[in-house]
């Protein structure tokens, strides 16, 4: 069983990055994180480490699988969070508009909502 590698690998997709950003995120290379997360070898103490750091998840849940009820709030709360790429373009242009056109933009939408 390859619990550490599974979660990492987890982790990474819930924060949409492929091998070769993460690993430059956390110190190793791209080949060393494959081999984690296929089970081939565990990740050292150091790389535990800057996991927890650069991602903030539970060591625990990395380490073990299990996750108490507070560390399962706070990933929903991340889960709801995230954006699809269509949010993303949205945002992205809402942010390119004068600050006027921006307040009418919120105000179709409150328009909207109250319908």
């Amino acid at each position: 069983m390859n619990i550490i590698g599974e979660n990492i690998k987890r982790l990474r997709k819930i924060h949409n990055l492929n091998q070769v950003d993460f690993s430059n995120l956390i110190g190793v290379s791209q080949g060393s994180l494959s081999d984690i997360e296929a089970g081939k070898s565990k990740p050292a103490v150091d790389t535990v480490v800057s996991i927890y750091k650069n991602f903030e998840c539970s060591l625990e849940w990395l380490l073990t699988g299990s996750i108490n009820q507070v560390d399962e709030e706070k990933e929903s709360d991340y889960r709801n969070l995230q954006t699809t790429s269509f949010e993303s373009e949205l945002i992205s242009a809402f942010r390119k508009l004068s600050t006027e056109n921006q307040l009418e933009i919120f105000e179709i939408i409150n328009i909207e909502l109250r319908r």
